[in-house]
């Protein structure tokens, strides 16, 4: 289910790029930011919390795991 979880921030984040790239060629263009560039700050900032929650549960399941080998011992 993680890397299920991983994979698919992985491909928002692919998208997000893609998007970022036409927000720059827009301003590289024109020298003004295209409207979408509002959206695609969202999209990021949202993504960067889903994966800062993904990373929180990996580093939760690496602890315990350790906390276990630590028991058997």
């Amino acid at each position: 289910m993680l890397r299920a979880e991983l994979m698919e921030h992985r491909r928002v984040l692919r998208n997000v790029g893609g998007n970022l790239n036409d927000v720059a060629r827009h301003a590289n263009a024109t020298g003004e930011l295209h409207a979408a560039t509002a959206r695609v700050q969202e999209l990021v900032a949202r993504t960067v919390e889903r994966v800062d929650a993904a990373v929180a549960a990996v580093e939760h399941v690496g602890g315990q795991a350790r906390l276990e080998r630590r028991a058997a011992r």
